[in-house]
């Protein structure tokens, strides 16, 4: 018995020694190397037995593409940044609890002052009540709320209380087979009017404006470049050198020392051989250099807000080569035709390495079951 004990014992001891000595080897696997940064880089081909291969695809596309429409009511979605159908706030019925269906149904849509509730229980979601409407779901339990511009909640009576909610973005865009991932943000450039969806994580941005005829705008969606492309190349103010020089100075295509400075100011150096054009009389000018196009722009100050006119320089997205944002840390020029942004592919990790990652996961899981 005790030889068998003494086996045993040896034996254990054994398999936790060459243990210890597999888990220290996996341990001591080298760390994983971090993929290089992205590179702008021009499209080449080389011929592999008469099969051209590339290095990475051009840019698909530089202007928005036009992908889908959806109705008003997810305007509350883009005024709130908001994609999932989230509880926005509950208010309680106080008497009106007690009322039967129908006659709660017309509380609802005539005696509730919509407007205050939301000021009262939301930050930043203002309802417009002058022309809004409230139809029917489900008689006393479920309602659809419908305010003057269209943006649209969902209301649900949970018990003796009320709880709204917004309509499900999310769900609309993979419905048209484009998806959302979490990492998503709302910008607004026209108040009311146009949107921008930035996908951080599938690093993808959509343009949304409301259009159509009066009484049934839609939500237009376009889908933007992979990578946005920087138009605005500055936004200066319209000082007496640069407005009355371009007023002046296009009838024969001379560019002012004063713009030939704007420019120089975004690293673009415009050559002795560019031209100045008219596209609107005192308003609006090309400028053409080779293969390049600038449009300039003036705005005046009851465009901005009644600030002081503004001259706005953007870049033509017809231009040969255009300015794209990669990341935050990469911006800079590409062939518009030939372009192309190099994506290193994520790191190749081997076995010992991948064993090592599951060994780190098991030693935390040790960890916190006996922390517990």
């Amino acid at each position: 018995m005790k030889a068998l004990l003494k086996s045993l014992t040896v034996g254990i001891l054994f398999v936790l020694a060459i243990g210890a000595i597999l888990g220290a080897y996996i341990l001591q696997a080298p760390p994983v190397a971090q993929p290089g940064p992205p590179k702008l880089q021009i499209h080449t081909r080389t011929a592999l037995r008469r099969r051209p291969t590339v290095d990475s695809k051009p840019l698909a596309y530089t202007k928005d593409v036009y992908r889908f429409s959806l109705t008003r009511m997810h305007m509350s979605n883009l005024s709130t940044g908001e994609f999932a159908p989230k509880l926005l706030f509950s208010a309680a019925l106080t008497q009106r609890a007690t009322l039967e269906d129908k006659r709660l149904d017309t509380e609802l849509r005539n005696g509730t002052d919509w407007e205050k509730m939301f000021a009262d229980f939301t930050e930043n979601v203002r309802f417009d009540a002058r022309a809004s409407d409230l139809k029917v779901l489900l008689s006393g339990k479920e309602w659809h709320l419908i305010d003057t511009s269209g943006a649209a909640y969902t209301v649900v009576r949970v018990q003796n209380r009320l709880d709204v909610y917004l309509p499900d973005l999310r769900e609309a865009f993979e419905t048209n087979k484009a998806r959302l991932s979490d990492e998503t943000e709302v910008t607004v450039e026209k108040p009311g009017r146009q949107w921008i969806i930035r996908d951080i994580g599938y690093q993808q941005a959509y343009t949304i404006k409301l259009g159509g005829q009066k009484g049934a705008e839609k939500l237009n969606v376009f889908q933007q470049s992979k990578y946005e492309v920087l138009h605005l190349l500055f936004d200066a103010e319209a000082r007496t050198a640069l407005s009355k020089g371009l007023m002046k100075e296009a009838a024969r295509h001379y560019i002012s020392p004063a713009l030939h400075a704007e420019f120089a100011e975004q690293n673009i150096a415009l050559s002795r051989n560019a031209k100045l054009s008219v596209i609107k009389a005192d308003t609006e000018w090309l400028i053409t250099d080779a293969a390049q196009k600038y449009r300039i722009h003036l705005e005046d100050a009851s465009q901005n807000d009644g600030r002081i006119p503004r001259l706005k320089a953007s870049l033509d997205l017809d231009s040969a080569w255009l300015r794209v944002q990669v990341s935050d840390e990469l911006q800079g020029w590409v062939q518009r035709k030939r372009g192309t942004v190099f994506q290193p592919p994520p790191p190749q990790l081997s076995s010992r390495q991948q064993a090592k990652a599951r060994l780190l996961v098991l030693i935390d899981r040790l960890k916190e079951n006996i922390g517990q």
